[in-house]
C-alpha cells in the first residue's frame, strides 16, 4: 500500500517513529532540517518542527504530546501541540553529530549516541546527563532492554557492544510516566513529593558555606595588589604567603603588583623576604621576587632610610647564605675524598 501526501519532506527521510498512545500519528525526520508529525486519518502534516540541522533521529514520548529530535550536535525536545513556540529544551552535551536517540525500558530516561564516541543518558524530568560512556569508535545506534538489564550499542567499526548489569528489586520495570503539560503548575511542581531513594545524595541545605579568606576574595575579583597586601597584613604563615606569590607569577601579574609602591606598602614585602629567603622551601620564589624589586626600586635607593635598611639586610642575608653554601660544598668535597680513600661509597 502506497500513498503520496501533500507537504512532504524536500530531502531524504532519515528516520520515523510511531506514537505509543495515538496509532493514527507518526513522526518523521529528514535531512531538510525538519521533523513532521503526520495524521493518518487526513493524510496531511499536523505539525512541522524546524530542528535547524539535518535530522538523524526522532521519537515520541509515551504521552504522544512531546517529541524529541536529534541532529548536528544537539537534541531538542518539542511540544507537538505548540510547534510554533520553539523547543522546550535544547541539549548540547555532544561534541559531534548526534546519530541516534532512544528511550530506556521505563520511558523515563533518554539515551543518545554520537560520532564523538559517546553514549549519554538523560533524566527526562530535568534533562540533565546522568551517565556517560565512551566507546572506541563513533556510535550509530543505541538501545536498552525493557528491564534495563542490557545496553546495546552499535558502532561504525562493525562492533555490537552489549553491556549487562544485574537487575535488583529497585530496578523493576516501571510504567512510563504520563507527560505533564508544559507550563502548568504540575509541570513545575513535579517530583516534590517523591521521597529520596537509597542511591540518592541528599544535600544539607542547612550547611554553611565556608567563607573565603580576604586574600582569596581579592584573587577571585582579580584585585592582585589588594590580595598580596591582605595576606601580608594578616600575618599568615610563610607557606600561605608564598602560595599567593606563586599564583601571582602564574597569572603574570607580579611586576604590576610590586610596582608603584611607597615606603609603607613596600616594607612588608621586603621584611617577609628577608625573614624567609634562606628557607630551602621558599628561596626559589622569593629570590625571583627580590630580583623584580631590585629592578624596580634600585633607582630610588637612598630616598628612604627604612627601605635602604631592608635592602641592606637582604644583601647581608644573601651573602651569609652564599658563604655558608660554599663552606658546605667544601666540606662535602673533603668528605668525598675521605670516603674514596677508605673505599667507602
Amino acid at each position: 500500500y502506497q500513498r503520496r501526501v501533500r507537504g512532504g519532506h524536500e530531502d531524504y527521510v532519515r528516520c520515523a517513529a510511531t506514537s505509543p498512545s495515538q496509532p493514527d500519528s507518526w513522526l518523521t525526520g529528514s535531512y531538510d532540517h525538519t521533523v513532521k508529525l503526520w495524521d493518518k486519518r487526513s493524510g496531511e502534516v499536523a505539525a512541522t518542527l524546524d530542528h535547524g540541522a539535518p535530522v538523524e533521529g526522532c521519537l515520541l514520548l509515551p504521552s504522544g504530546s512531546m517529541a524529541i529530535s536529534c541532529g548536528g550536535n544537539r537534541i531538542k525536545v518539542w511540544d507537538v501541540h505548540r510547534p510554533s513556540g520553539g523547543p522546550l529544551a535544547v541539549l548540547s552535551n555532544h561534541q559531534k553529530t548526534v546519530s541516534c536517540i532512544s528511550l530506556d525500558g521505563t520511558g523515563t530516561r533518554l539515551l543518545s549516541g554520537s560520532l564523538d564516541h559517546q553514549v549519554k543518558m538523560y533524566d527526562l524530568s530535568t534533562y540533565k546527563v546522568t551517565h556517560s560512556i565512551k566507546y572506541a569508535s563513533p556510535v550509530l545506534s543505541v538501545g536498552t532492554t525493557t528491564s534495563n538489564s542490557h545496553l546495546v550499542v552499535g558502532c561504525s567499526d562493525g562492533v555490537l557492544n552489549v553491556r549487562e548489569r544485574p537487575v535488583g528489586k529497585d530496578d523493576a520495570v516501571k510504567r512510563p510516566i504520563s507527560a505533564i503539560k508544559p507550563g502548568s503548575f504540575a509541570y513545575f511542581a513535579r517530583g516534590k513529593n517523591i521521597a529520596p531513594g537509597p542511591r540518592d545524595s541528599i544535600a544539607d541545605s542547612g550547611a554553611k558555606r565556608q567563607k573565603l579568606s580576604k586574600y582569596d576574595q581579592h584573587l577571585k575579583k582579580f584585585q592582585y595588589t589588594e590580595a598580596l597586601d591582605s595576606v601580608l597584613e594578616t600575618r599568615q604563615n610563610a607557606e600561605v604567603v608564598v602560595s599567593v606569590l606563586q599564583e601571582l607569577f602564574r597569572r603574570d601579574a607580579m611586576k604590576s603588583v610590586l610596582s608603584g609602591r611607597n615606603e609603607q606598602t613596600l616594607a612588608p614585602i621586603l621584611g617577609f623576604i628577608v625573614r624567609n629567603v634562606t628557607d630551602p622551601k621558599h628561596c626559589t620564589v622569593l629570590v625571583d621576587v627580590a630580583h623584580i624589586l631590585t629592578d624596580l626600586y634600585s633607582s630610588v635607593l637612598g630616598m628612604s632610610p627604612a627601605i635602604d635598611n631592608l635592602f641592606e639586610r637582604l644583601r647581608r642575608r644573601l651573602q651569609w647564605e652564599i658563604k655558608a653554601q660554599e663552606q658546605y660544598m667544601k666540606l662535602q668535597g673533603a668528605m668525598e675524598c675521605i670516603f674514596s680513600a677508605s673505599g667507602l661509597e
